[in-house]
């Protein structure tokens, strides 16, 4: 056997096993099915007349009567799911669900799909022109269009006739959710249909169409909260959008069809709308029962319990707080609670309109209650600002420690029922001193129905400012340097953000700059022009960070960032008379001194050049939610990280009084690579006890002497109405820029009070 033959035989025996590999190893893409389906009915109520109902058999056109799913692009143009199918086909689907439940109604003895030996009283016919799922640019629908013709038998004469044409909005393209929709709309109409035909065999009016099932009004079996007060509107769950001007029916909305959770077998479900489309953050709901929680949820998706009557417990603050509704689950039925509540989402911003961890107080003006304390976030560590759940009407922002009477530093807000408020609320990031403050722009991409359109998910804002102060000092007017002077501060703040769940992506770039020319006055009482004087740098900083987080879960996501952070200017130390600089190395030992040129000293000294030092951050891990409650919020990150400090020459003060001269030493570069931890957690001890602590820290690999950490934390103690204690600890840890002191630590406590006579 030569090698030419060889190599066929090898080429041969290669396409053999490819061929063998692609027929039983490659795996084919999952078969899906799917089947409408109605509730369960309920029992008749009376004895079924004695008559006899022929259902035809259902006529649909032959495009959606076939196994694959349709899907709809265009007025002119369908297509096919292929590996999404109907469990059976179309027309005997629906034939079947139509026999059940006009058997199970109670309106005939008896119904029956083909003719036997009795001879019928009446006849059905039934044709479906749509049922299909249509995509219209950013949302998808669930469409069911269908007639219904009730006609005697003996005749063929035509009583009664109905058709529907009915679209469900969904915020996502999920065939399950289609389906789910598609029989929801059918289990609408047949609650329409079966009193329409019972009231025409029985020669009575026509009903006018039943609302759909929402909360009713039982007395509370083991009330923990009294009831609150609410007016009944007609329809029940048409409720008005304050936003967008318009009315919004809340079964029939997108945000209830895009919930993913499935009722199960048995039971029903309650379902509270998500004003501000952010259940994650808005608070828990809790079911009552017997004086017992039997069941939790989040508003935006159904909570599935037996059949039975329920208190149900939401809103912001402690339980004594939070609003309360008596609801009726039956079994395959949603209890959709009516929306007569308001949501407040407030965001905390400096004056350069970025979000940073300030405080607030918020209080109901009707009654003056005291609803809690309020926080900032800071959105470059993936923190998100908790949504309050009030009762509508007239609320206060005051700050922390003031109350109700507050004539300064306050806003106030009216909450509409059904409606979201986003609002914004501008502090100063020292004395925590109001701004500004008032209701943001709408959402442009907020929908009446509670969706939310794909809209630009590309974000960019940014602010620029500054301020220019000149002065002049004469002798006596201060302890302040004698002469004139210039100071200049400019501040540039913008970000880019890219939104749109699960994907956020943050980049801020900050750059402040704070310059001051100072001149003195000469020898001979002349006044030299300010740019011959001294220029000191007040304020030097740019900053730099990018961060993105993919939410996985709304509980837990992969997180990257990378940031960094340096000065543009040099940076000099001042002597108001000439002193001798002595350096010393990282380890402490002198490496040089200075004495100036006429040996007398230094009256200037460099302690650093520009873009010295430069701080570079890396990390990438997870996002947890650990808990999200009424009274405590944490949230935990944990990963890989990194951190580059490099100096590049840079000094900082270690001058000891007992030794002449004055002592700086070198700073050490670093590179240190660990396990990244941080901590935000929240808590509301109780209505008059808040406590909030930030943790941010690396444990290098190369030994836990090196650990760089930032931790803040504060309490306060609201000691009455115009009185609040505060205290506040802050711990810094950057064992290369000072090794033998590494923790840096700063406390206070802060006793504010507030008085208004009237």
């Amino acid at each position: 056997m030569n090698y030419k033959m060889l190599s066929n035989l090898w080429l041969g025996s290669a396409l053999i096993a490819l061929t063998c590999t692609g027929c039983f190893g490659a795996t084919t893409a999952e078969q899906r099915y799917y089947a409408l389906s109605l509730p369960a009915p309920t029992e008749p109520q009376r004895q079924p007349p004695n008559r006899e109902l022929l259902l035809h058999e259902v006529e649909i056109s032959p495009v959606y009567n076939r196994p694959e799913i349709v899907y709809r692009i265009s007025p002119q143009e369908l297509r096919f799911f292929h590996q999404s199918n109907w469990a059976d086909r179309p027309s005997r689907m629906i034939g079947q669900l139509l026999l059940k439940a006009l058997g199970d109604a109670g309106i005939f003895r008896s119904v029956v799909d083909r003719l036997g030996t009795h001879v019928p009283a009446y006849a059905l016919d039934t044709s479906v022109t749509a049922l299909e799922e249509m995509q219209g640019g950013d949302q998808w629908f669930a469409h069911f269009a269908m007639t219904v013709r009730l006609s005697r038998f003996e005749d063929n004469r035509m009583i009664w006739q109905y058709s529907f044409d009915q679209r469900r909005p969904l915020n996502t393209q999920d065939l399950g959710l289609v389906v789910r929709a598609m029989s929801e709309i059918l289990a609408e109409q047949m609650r329409v249909m079966l009193p329409q035909i019972d009231a025409v065999l029985a020669g009575r009016p026509l009903p006018p169409p039943p609302q759909p099932l929402a909360e009713v009004v039982t007395p509370s079996q083991a009330s923990v909260v009294p009831p609150t007060p609410h007016p009944v509107k007609a329809p029940e769950l048409a409720v008005f959008d304050g936003t967008n001007g318009t009315y919004v029916d809340w079964h029939k909305s997108a945000q209830y069809a895009s919930d993913p959770v499935s009722l199960p077998a048995s039971k029903g479900a309650i379902f509270l709308p998500s004003l501000s489309l952010k259940p994650d953050r808005e608070p828990p709901v809790s079911v009552m029962r017997g004086g017992h929680v039997v069941a939790t949820g989040t508003s935006g998706h159904r909570i599935a319990v037996p059949p039975g009557h329920y208190q149900v417990l939401f809103g912001s603050g402690p339980t004594v707080q939070q609003l309360s509704r008596n609801i009726e689950v039956i079994e395959g039925e949603v209890a959709v609670v009516s929306p007569d509540w308001a949501a407040l989402d407030v965001s905390v911003v400096s004056s350069k309109f970025v979000s940073f961890l300030g405080t607030y107080e918020l209080i109901r003006m009707d009654d003056r209650e005291y609803m809690g304390v309020g926080y900032g976030v800071d959105e470059e560590l993936g923190q998100q600002t908790l949504v309050w759940i009030l009762k509508p009407g007239l609320y206060k922002f005051v700050q922390s420690g003031s109350n109700y009477r507050a004539r300064t530093n306050f806003s106030t807000v009216l909450l509409i029922p059904g409606m979201a408020v986003q609002f914004v609320l501008v502090q100063d990031e020292t004395t925590r001193d109001f701004l500004g403050a008032g209701v943001a722009e709408a959402d442009p991409d907020r929908r009446a129905d509670g969706s939310r359109g794909r809209g630009n998910p590309w974000k960019f804002r940014s602010s620029l400012g500054g301020s220019v102060l000149l002065a002049n000092r004469t002798e006596g007017y201060s302890s302040s340097p004698v002469g004139s002077s210039l100071a200049l501060d400019l501040f540039a703040d913008s970000r880019l953000q890219y939104i749109a769940d699960p994907h956020l992506w943050t980049t801020r770039l900050e750059v402040e700059e704070g310059q001051m020319f100072q001149s003195a006055v000469g020898s001979n009482g002349s006044l030299p022009s300010i740019f011959r004087g001294r220029l000191q740098s007040v304020r030097d900083r740019v900053y730099l960070n990018s961060i993105y987080i993919y939410s996985y879960l709304p509980w837990v996501g992969p997180y990257v960032r990378v940031g960094g952070e340096t000065g543009l200017f040099a940076q000099n130390a001042y002597f108001e008379t000439p002193t001798t600089v002595h350096v010393l190395d990282t380890a402490g030992h002198e490496s040089a001194t200075y004495a100036g040129s006429d040996g007398k000293g230094e009256t200037r000294f460099a302690l650093s050049g520009p873009l010295m030092p430069i701080q570079l951050k890396e990390g990438a891990g997870a996002n947890f939610r650990v808990l999200h409650a009424t009274n405590i919020d944490l949230s935990l990150r944990s990963g890989l990280g990194s951190r580059q400090y490099f100096a590049r020459g840079q000094l900082v003060s270690k001058d000891n009084p007992a030794t002449p001269g004055f002592e700086v030493q070198q700073v050490a570069s670093t590179f240190q690579t660990g396990l990244e931890l941080s901590a935000l957690s929240q808590v509301r001890l109780t209505r008059f006890l808040q406590a909030s602590t930030e943790f941010d820290s690396l444990l290098p690999f190369s030994g836990l002497a090196n650990t760089q950490l930032t931790w803040r934390s504060s309490i306060s103690l609201r000691l009455s109405g115009f009185a609040a204690l505060t205290y506040a600890l802050n711990v810094v840890r950057q064992p290369n820029v000072r090794p033998d002191q590494p923790f840096a630590t700063e406390q206070g406590l802060q006793l504010r009070f507030s008085y208004a006579p009237w």
